[in-house]
């Protein structure tokens, strides 16, 4: 097995980028932490992802802290592929987004905004169907990518726990014109609060930091909501049409923060434990130009230039570095190139583990290149450990044809 380079992959950068907006401010919170300010305007185009990848590994690094625990958007969209792994970053890092008053959230931006740990859409959310500028070969094509790209649209909003009514509505407004949400539909899309999975998470964390049950937890929201709703007069009512029934605590006090500053913290460490993402596994070519192409498939061909590759989307809190162990077994027996790692060869040259430090930037990304004449067909398994804990096993099968 020969060593495969792929962190060089990795270290590019794009000379353009949207407005991606990182800002530290002269205050700091309870705990003596910087607050700082994220903000994505103008249009999403290609690049954001890693502008913000940066920008939300620097706040995670130094332990700094969001201004009011959210991103803020004031967006007309772009892009929706970026948008949808911008929304990725934002989903992993378990932080909020926001629409201030006034503000706009259009489009693409949507995908960024539902991502939110908490999302708070007190301005214009405004939706239509996705477009492209992708030339179709045949009718045939066109019939068989539409479908699919919506597919792809619905499981992403799906996952980050929308209604139907907002992919309702971003099915029947079209392409070339744009509906802005009422607040009622903002309401039924769950653009208010934080979705269950993720208050689930934050009730977790907080209750076990001040050794509280979650239903105290709950309580406690509950009567902000209310303190809320009875604090709109009515004048505010009957005269500036302020609906009581749209607002809603703030995104600090649904994600619980709130409560670490009114009680002692404890050191329970859940929230520092490796959170795994997502995972992705697959083998890439390399041609005679050193371009590569990727492909996401647990068959691996045996032949020159392919390497099978694995990749995790975590999370780490605080953390400047992450060490992994990356233990590969083969059907049989082969050689293994010596790289920087350190290599250990154990059950006759079939088994190989090297330990890993790197930056702690949310991926791990790593493989092994094939050598037709030396490496066995046949399964091959990737166990990967952190802090000696298993945390993913890939499974591939190496083909000769």
């Amino acid at each position: 097995m020969r060593v495969s380079l792929y962190f060089i992959l990795f270290l590019f950068s794009y000379a353009l980028y949207a407005d991606v907006i990182f800002e530290k401010l002269d205050e700091t919170d309870y705990a003596d932490r910087q607050y700082v300010s994220v903000s994505i305007t103008n249009e999403i185009i290609t690049g954001d992802t890693e502008r913000l990848r940066n920008i939300l590994n620097k706040i995670n690094w130094n332990n700094y802290r969001l201004k009011e625990d959210s991103i803020y958007l004031n967006s007309i969209g772009g892009s929706i592929n970026e948008a949808k792994q911008m929304g990725h970053l934002i989903r992993k890092h378990h932080v909020a987004t926001k629409v201030n008053e006034n503000d706009t959230c259009e489009s693409a931006c949507v995908f960024i905004l539902v991502s939110g740990s908490c999302r708070m859409a007190l301005g214009y959310v405004g939706v239509h169907r996705s477009r492209s500028d992708f030339n179709y070969r045949d009718f045939d094509e066109l019939q068989r990518y539409i479908p699919s790209r919506n597919e792809s649209d619905r499981d992403f909003l799906k996952k980050m726990g929308t209604s139907e009514d907002l992919v309702n509505a971003m099915d029947f407004i079209p392409a070339w014109t744009m509906r802005f949400l009422e607040d009622k539909t903002k309401l039924k899309a769950g653009l208010y609060v934080s979705p269950e999975i993720e208050s689930n998470y934050w009730q977790e964390v907080i209750s076990r930091k001040i050794a509280a049950p979650k239903s105290f937890l709950l309580n406690e929201l509950q009567n902000r909501s209310l303190e809320l709703f009875d604090s709109v007069s009515w004048y505010e009512e009957k005269i500036l049409k302020k609906n009581p029934s749209y607002i809603f605590p703030s995104c600090t006090e649904q994600m619980f923060l709130d409560q670490l500053e009114k009680y002692p913290v404890g050191t329970d460490k859940f929230d520092e434990e490796f959170q795994i993402y997502d995972s992705f596994q697959g083998y890439s070519t390399k041609d005679q130009n050193g371009k590569y192409a990727f492909f996401y498939n647990n068959d691996v061909p045996l032949r020159d230039g392919v390497s099978h590759f694995w990749r995790i989307d975590f999370y780490k809190k605080g953390a400047k570095t992450v060490t992994y162990r990356e233990e590969t077994i083969l059907s049989k027996p082969t050689e293994w190139e010596q790289g920087n790692d350190l290599l250990t060869i154990d059950m006759n040259g079939r088994r190989a583990s090297r330990i890993i430090t790197v930056p702690n930037t949310g991926i791990l990304f790593n493989g092994w290149g094939l050598d037709p004449n030396k490496d066995p067909a046949g399964p091959m398994t990737v166990n990967i450990y952190v802090d000696n804990k298993l945390i993913k096993t890939f499974s591939y099968k190496i083909v000769k044809k």
